[in-house]
């Protein structure tokens, strides 16, 4: 008989390498935890249209929790880097159910702020970094398919979203959409954290294509603080590092402005809501697929490329929706739009792999979180604000297209991938004095 040689969870064996089997439960916890937000554009009209908020005061629920988001990124970074991405991610699934369950009995619009945009907010912080932090550590190669396969749930979860919360509100109830979501996500989550691990280390096994099993993670945290503030000094003191902040925001601006406004966009141009619903879900659902190719391609051809060229393919079809009038013509757009929207920012853990090398990523990551937050907050608040200001969406259209362009100019101003930037960070590692003897 052929026993499984990969270890796993509460010392069992696996058929496959457990890599895949924390990247599975990753992309759940990914694809349930962002959906509500990437699928906030079908939350507009309807809150419109029953609560009779305005446009501007619903997005800014939206652009709160992208702000909560990216100011605790950072702090979620460090937290992963010193606690583990497990006991972080838990903290996410608790504010990620409480957010939902008082976001479905909201009754003033300030109670959007506060349960969306703070509760949800948190969530996002807790989710987005531990997970994308664990992905890298799992993979000593092929890091492009484990992350293709994460990136590529972020894409699924709000193509399902948003044609079923769309679909609850319009034939059940609001409160009945959020408190299914709640709960069947909440309950989901919480199973599956029993089975996820920080490192290889933790079951006693390697990262994937690992020649050997990782060392036991029985570290002295002193040293195991210096070498994190050492690897996050040699990164913070390149200017490639900033840049990819700067990408991350400029990315997230042009994207934000499309899915929170196609839906308003269509609906304006006489589609009805639930097609327009399904504009948004044909996007994420096409996005699905570079989501997954992108991070691959990048392992293989270098990262810097591909993501530029994802850049101009994700800005340049927005200008489309200058003549989109027919419900055709909008799903034309949602097809192009969304190649690149899958590609945009879906090889940045792999363009950082191929930067900086392996090391403890969490606080690194969660500063370029902090970019992709801003950059959500500000699409969203951009978006409405200048809706307000012209009443119409053209201001807003050439932002989104702009933004994108210009984060594609800033990634061709990077060094080549093919060289590593701190190949010898550990050097700056300082001594650590061993223990006196009793």
């Amino acid at each position: 008989m052929i026993k499984p040689k990969n270890k796993a969870a509460f010392g069992l064996s696996s058929p496959i390498h457990y890599a895949w089997i924390v990247i599975a439960i990753a992309a759940f916890m990914h694809m349930a935890g962002g959906s509500i937000r990437q699928a906030f554009g079908v939350l507009i009209v309807p809150l419109q249209d029953e609560m009779g908020w305005n446009a501007a005061t619903v997005t800014l629920a939206y652009a709160l929790a992208s702000i909560v988001g990216a100011l605790l990124a950072p702090m979620s970074g460090i937290c992963t880097d010193r606690y583990g991405a497990r006991k972080v991610i838990m903290v996410g699934v608790i504010t990620f159910a409480v957010g939902a369950l008082m976001t479905g009995v909201v009754s003033e619009i300030w109670h959007l702020w506060i349960s969306y945009g703070l509760f949800l907010g948190v969530a996002q912080a807790c989710f987005n970094v531990p997970i994308i932090t664990t992905a890298s550590y799992w993979f000593r190669t092929h890091l492009g398919y484990g992350i293709g396969f994460l990136q590529a749930s972020h894409g699924l979860g709000p193509a399902v979203m948003a044609i079923v919360v769309s679909a609850l509100i319009t034939g059940a109830s609001w409160k009945m959409a959020f408190w299914s979501i709640a709960i069947i996500g909440g309950i989901a989550m919480l199973l599956l954290m029993a089975f996820f691990r920080n490192r290889p280390a933790d079951i006693g096994g390697g990262a994937f294509g690992a020649a050997e099993p990782d060392e036991p993670e029985e570290r002295d945290p002193v040293r195991e603080r210096a070498r994190v503030k050492a690897f996050r000094t040699s990164m913070q003191s390149t200017t490639t590092f900033w840049k990819l902040v700067s990408v991350h925001f400029l990315g997230c601006v042009s994207h934000a402005i499309v899915i929170i406004y196609i839906v308003p966009i269509a609906v304006l141009a006489g589609v009805d809501e639930v097609t327009a619903a399904g504009v948004l879900s044909t996007l994420a659902l096409v996005s699905v697929s570079t989501r997954f190719l992108t991070p691959v391609i990048s392992d293989y051809i270098g990262a810097r490329g591909t993501m530029a060229t994802s850049f101009m393919w994700q800005g340049l079809p927005v200008l489309m929706l200058f003549w989109a009038q027919d419900p055709w013509q909008f799903y034309m757009f949602a097809v192009i739009f969304g190649i690149g929207y899958g590609g945009e920012g879906s090889a940045f853990p792999v363009i950082n792999r191929q930067y900086f090398g392996r090391g403890p990523m969490g606080s690194s990551f969660g500063w370029q979180q902090f970019g992709a937050g801003s950059g959500m907050a500000m699409g969203a608040w951009v978006g409405g604000a200048l809706f307000w200001l012209f009443d119409s969406y053209t201001a807003t259209i050439l932002v989104s297209t702009f933004t994108s362009v210009a984060g594609a100019a800033v990634i061709m101003s990077m060094e080549p991938t093919s060289r590593m930037l701190i190949p010898n960070w550990e050097d700056t590692i300082p001594a650590v004095p061993a223990a006196a003897d009793d």
